[in-house]
């Protein structure tokens, strides 16, 4: 079967996907544009896998189906109309939208050659920003409804000698605290199951640096994140010595959907960059790409704001604060924002177990009230 190629192009970056001669859909490169287009045919020979080797965990299938040949962790597991658990997905078809200078949208259909049962792989890239948004659309025509136990956004497949994760973990007053470690074999996780609160433990936003640590400026970077406000899973698992293999989305625990034919399900959006002058690159990439295409005016001004709460938690009064909206002027900073502590009578707020539901202002700390602090407020010029 002739092999096809496709790309997925940015200004510095590009991811290649091609057809094996199984006509699955599989990942040959992410990172950087090579200048002669001829040689990205000849990537896809360095794929080790073999049919009928023992190595089938290296075929680097784009999106990977469980039952099939794949031992890796998949982005996709169905138990189809008939009760069968097992999914084989091959190539049906691409289609590619220029949707305005920047932008070019690429959906690739996947189908399993048995059941009546596709996936649509979204690739919208941003050319300028070096940016790409992935997800799958989900769709079948089988007899009766078809249970999905798990369908990731993406699998994306990265290669080199080691890779370094970076996240961020929290709690209670101790938000995004960054970590890294090297990515040894198996599986690193990073999920929620936490509903309204999905980020208080872990962030769904991670970098991986990949053959060795990388810095602000140097080394090659892969910038991530799940466009989700609700429970995330993203899986990091190495194998092979020279893979790492990134499936991201929603998290599946005790999550299957039921999907009745003709209906589409259609996943969250993960998003990536490639840098390869370090971590800095990689998050003004984002950045851009944020501020133009999903912050309401993320180009325009933006008031700047001095909180009291680092200064004086609950421990102020009338005077400290009208010295903090001087120093607000001061500073050139645009608004005073006034945090936690400021009512409560009968238990007043002087602690974070006191006061909640009590939204009078607190007499003994400000005895002018808090249209006092508004006055002094308008007479330095800012809010």
């Amino acid at each position: 079967m002739a092999q096809k190629h496709f790309r997925i192009e940015t200004k510095n970056n590009i991811l290649l996907l091609s057809t094996d001669n199984e006509n699955a859909l599989v990942s040959d490169y992410f990172g950087k544009r090579i200048a002669d287009i001829g040689e990205y045919p000849a990537i896809s020979t360095l794929d080790k896998f073999k049919p009928g080797s023992d190595d089938l965990y290296n075929k680097r299938e784009a999106y990977i189906p469980s039952g099939s040949t794949n031992l890796l962790e998949p982005a996709l597991s169905v138990t189809h109309a008939d009760g069968n658990k097992s999914t084989v997905l091959v190539f049906e078809k691409i289609q590619e939208q220029q949707l305005d200078a920047n932008r070019k949208l690429t959906i690739i259909t996947l189908k399993d050659p048995k059941y009546n049962f596709q996936v649509n792989l979204n690739y919208l890239s941003y050319f300028e920003e070096d940016v790409v948004e992935q997800w799958a659309e989900i769709s079948h025509r089988e007899k009766g409804a078809v249970t999905l136990n798990k369908y990731a956004s993406a699998n994306l497949t990265l290669t080199g000698r080691k890779f370094f994760l970076k996240n961020q973990h929290s709690s209670a007053m101790r938000e995004m605290r960054s970590e890294e470690q090297e990515l040894l074999h198996g599986i690193r996780t990073l999920d929620s199951k936490l509903g309204t609160r999905t980020n208080l433990l872990h962030s769904s936003s991670f970098m991986v640096s990949v053959n060795g640590p990388s810095s602000e400026e140097t080394g090659e970077v892969i910038a991530g994140s799940l466009e989700w406000s609700g429970n995330f899973k993203l899986d990091f698992e190495t194998f092979d010595d020279y893979f790492l293999r990134i499936t991201a989305g929603i998290n599946n625990f005790s999550s299957n959907y039921t999907l009745k034919p003709s209906e589409r399900f259609i996943t969250p959006r993960f998003v990536y960059t490639y840098s390869q002058q370090g971590k800095g690159l990689a998050s003004r990439n984002l950045h851009n790409w944020a501020r133009k295409y999903q912050l309401a005016d993320g180009k325009g001004d933006r008031s700047t704001l001095l909180n009291n709460w680092e200064t004086t938690y609950f421990d102020f009064n009338d005077q400290k604060l009208k010295e903090l909206v001087q120093d607000t002027k001061k500073l050139g900073v645009d608004v005073f924002l006034l945090d936690d502590g400021w009512f409560g009578n009968k238990y007043p707020r002087n602690g974070a177990n006191a006061g909640l539901g009590d939204w009078d202002f607190n007499k003994q700390k400000l005895k002018s009230g808090i249209a006092g602090i508004g006055k002094e407020a308008t007479a330095q010029g800012i809010k």
